[in-house]
């Protein structure tokens, strides 16, 4: 182990509260001592673990609209950045974003969708709306869910001392963070599956007793709270739940116009499609509803021919129409 060296001229009683704190440290047979709040310049900074970068994606990209996550937490908050909704919705779209596999529907045509449907600020949808909002957004499928936990102190104990007039406290504190995801299909409005993901994270040190500086949420310094790392594992088992799922959806897009036997398909380089994929075309058939609840059940589709894509703009591609049907507007696509 590297042996770290600092000399610090202490004055008043810290010689004494460092002792009890260097003493504490090794106790337990530490190798280094904990993190102590208001002293981090004295501490030797930790290398922190970088995660490898995720394998490239090599697949045609999904689709997918993220609604605000409903916060049903009771937490306290330290200001009013603590958006905690939107904080963590926001995260899950950028590691979303992050994986390569899925095309994120822009936060802002997301809001004005949401708003033409008056879904509110909650993120939960009825099966009409949810149908409507696919629909509206060109979206495979709807993420939504709520939080049931923000806890910066699921648990935690210890002693304290009392070294003239300042208290030193021995904490342990696990943060704790819950996140019940939804996939929601645009077709039906019906949610297909449905995770609970969690992160945990502690924190095991001296902690002065005295009043923290406040910490804005989403910032650099609380990305490096248990709080913050908490949420970060949550999220992260979220995006691999919502990856995993989205496998087994099969890749669909629309026909945006005609012009003969030239097709225009609404997804491009931006989706991953490359010159040479071929799509079997759909005409939608009259939607089917359960005559008991007039929930929408879907359609019965009919096969009218094969587009085969020749040309690939960012957001659009170009391809050729062989069949005996009629292509049109908003036709369904789907992997030959």
């Amino acid at each position: 182990m590297a042996i770290r060296s600092l000399h610090v001229k202490l004055a008043g009683p810290w010689p004494a509260i460092w002792a009890i704190a260097t003493a504490a440290a090794f106790a337990g047979g530490c190798a280094e001592m904990p993190p102590i709040p208001g002293l981090s310049a004295l501490q030797p900074q930790q290398p922190q673990a970088v995660a490898p970068p995720p394998a490239p994606f090599d697949g045609i990209r999904k689709r997918v609209a993220v609604l605000r996550l409903e916060n049903k937490t009771k937490t306290p908050l330290p200001d009013a950045s603590w958006q905690i909704g939107d904080g963590l919705t926001e995260m899950l779209t950028t590691e979303l974003f992050k994986t390569g596999r899925f095309v994120l529907i822009e936060r802002a045509a997301l809001a004005d969708v949401v708003k033409e449907q008056e879904l509110g600020q909650t993120g939960l949808i009825n099966k009409e709306t949810a149908a409507k909002v696919g629909e509206l957004l060109g979206a495979q499928m709807l993420i939504t869910g709520a939080i049931t936990e923000f806890d910066a102190n699921s648990g935690g104990g210890g002693g304290g001392v009392n070294v003239r007039g300042i208290n030193l406290a021995l904490r342990g504190n696990t943060a704790h963070v819950a996140v019940d995801i939804r996939l929601v299909d645009v077709s039906t409005g019906q949610i297909l599956k449905s995770h609970s993901a969690e992160g945990k994270a502690s924190e095991t040190g001296i902690a002065f007793l005295t009043t923290r500086g406040q910490t804005t949420f989403g910032s650099d310094a609380f990305h490096k709270t248990p709080l913050g790392q908490a949420a970060r594992e949550a999220i992260s088992k979220a995006v691999d739940f919502i990856s995993k799922e989205m496998e087994e959806v099969p890749w669909t897009g629309r026909v945006v116009q005609t012009r003969g036997n030239e097709i225009y398909v609404n997804a491009g380089a931006n989706a991953n499609l490359r010159p040479g994929y071929r799509f079997a075309v759909f005409s939608k058939g009259e939607d089917l509803r359960d005559p008991a609840t007039g929930m929408l059940l879907g359609s019965r589709d009919t096969r009218v021919g094969t587009v085969t894509v020749n040309h690939v703009e960012d957001r659009f591609s170009i391809g050729q129409f062989t069949g005996n049907g009629v292509v049109k507007r908003g036709d369904l696509l789907k992997p030959h």
